[in-house]
């Protein structure tokens, strides 16, 4: 009965979830955050307004930041969800006949434990995270630089004239997850996180005209702005909606008093709109083993896996709708929860991430033709390695009821990342 009720529960929440978009700034073209970047200039280029002149500037910015939306799918599918696996386990008492509870501490926030909750047994949670970008790869989104050359032209002079361009990236996603866990037997659980994903993106880039062939004069590439030389474009985007569902099995292949072993498998649909960074756009396939150790209150925990994606547009073409494949992840978390007291635990994580190819920014000097040099991002391919450490408790105040406070930070540049991620969460089990 409580398993039918679980089932019920899950097939209705995804309905429940109402996308949302809304879309202002100057970016024209689809009114999806996925098309900000491309057409933040003009959906091919920067063309200045002279009618006598065809004054357009081409970059790889665009191509260029094709590969941030990238980061946005290769984020969204490796975002640490909170543990679906229950803050109580129970075990059978083989004197009495019934579920006792076992466990000295109520496990780790961001990690598994080996431990399942015990056959028909429910658990069912809440949890709030939010996460600010502000680096990619080491690089300041507060101020990404670009380089713009005149396409080509018979007049020398002309060609030499570049624009520049500061761009200004704010990139926020709000993460509100329901997880569900079902005790199928002592042994086995099976468990479904639905996210609600709430995504922003907003853009201001500076633009400045380098007259370096065509000098102080001002009547050949121009802005319809007051001093001619500089303009400032933006976009600005906002989406609400149901994010990839996550459907997670996991078995206990060996249990003793003092350790456990578990095998589990975690399967993503592509449920979440990827042109509006709800979801990554790709399936993904992700088995893993959790191991978990007791030495009096102190529970250490390791957690190692394998992630296979599939093909998303955000790693291909928006503007195209060519899709590439996403990069595959190598996943490891390595901690401990430490029961401090019967009501309070506090649990510690290194979380890593290796992505096995992919591309990552960096910063190239441009020369211009009067050997002034420029900063320019620019994109490699490569492996990445990403690092972050998390911290937090959970405390049980009345009944089955935990409460989590937690707090995920970066320990390295590499990838899109934010400093630091809270997360809150409820959660109950009967």
């Amino acid at each position: 009965m409580r398993f039918l009720r679980f089932l019920s529960i899950s097939a209705i929440l995804p309905v429940l979830a109402v996308a949302h978009d809304d879309l202002t700034g100057s970016t024209g073209g689809s009114n999806k955050l996925a098309f900000i970047l491309p057409n933040l200039f003009g959906t091919g280029g920067l063309t200045l307004p002279n009618p006598e002149h065809v004054a357009h500037f081409d970059s790889a910015f665009r191509e260029s930041f094709t590969p941030f939306n990238s980061a946005i799918a290769s984020q969204l599918t490796s975002l640490p969800l909170p543990s679906p696996a229950s803050g109580f386990v129970y075990t059978i008492d083989p004197a009495l006949g019934v579920a006792t509870k076992s466990s000295v501490s109520f496990g780790p926030i961001l990690a598994e434990r080996a431990e399942t909750i015990g056959k028909d047994k429910f658990f069912f949670g809440f949890s709030s995270q939010f996460f600010r970008f502000d680096s990619l790869d080491g690089i300041n989104l507060r101020k990404v630089p670009a380089v713009f050359q005149h396409s080509p032209t018979e007049n020398v002079n002309y060609q030499r004239d570049l624009i520049t361009a500061d761009t200004l990236l704010d990139m926020r996603i709000g993460q509100f997850t329901s997880y569900f866990t079902y005790g199928l037997t002592d042994r086995l659980d099976v468990s479904v996180a639905l996210p609600l994903v709430s995504a922003n993106l907003d853009v201001i880039s500076t633009a400045s005209i380098r007259r370096i062939g065509t000098g102080a004069d001002n009547t050949v590439h121009f802005f319809n702005t007051g001093d001619k030389t500089t303009e400032q474009f933006s976009g600005a985007g906002h989406a609400t909606g149901l994010g990839d569902v996550l459907i997670r099995t996991k078995g206990t292949v060996y249990r003793s008093a003092k350790a456990g072993l578990a095998l589990g498998l975690d399967l993503r649909a592509p449920t979440g709109d990827e042109y509006d960074f709800l979801g990554s756009g790709a399936p993904g396939v992700r088995p893993f083993l959790a191991a978990s150790f007791r030495a009096g209150r102190l529970s250490p925990h390791f957690n190692g896996s394998f992630q296979w994606n599939g093909s998303s547009v955000l790693a291909g073409d928006v503007t195209t709708g060519r899709k590439e494949k996403l990069s595959n992840e190598i996943g490891y978390v390595a901690g401990a929860d430490i029961g401090v007291t019967q009501k309070f635990t506090l649990a510690m994580d290194l979380l890593g991430v290796s992505r096995t190819n992919g591309k990552y920014a960096t910063l190239t000097n441009f020369t211009a033709a009067n050997n002034q040099n420029f900063q320019n991002i620019a994109f490699r391919n490569g492996a990445r390695n990403i690092t972050n450490g998390s911290v937090g408790f959970k405390v049980n105040g009345v009944a089955n009821l935990l409460v989590t406070f937690n707090l995920l930070f970066k320990l390295n540049d590499d990838g899109l990342r934010g400093r630091v991620a809270p997360l809150i969460g409820l959660a109950y089990s009967f």
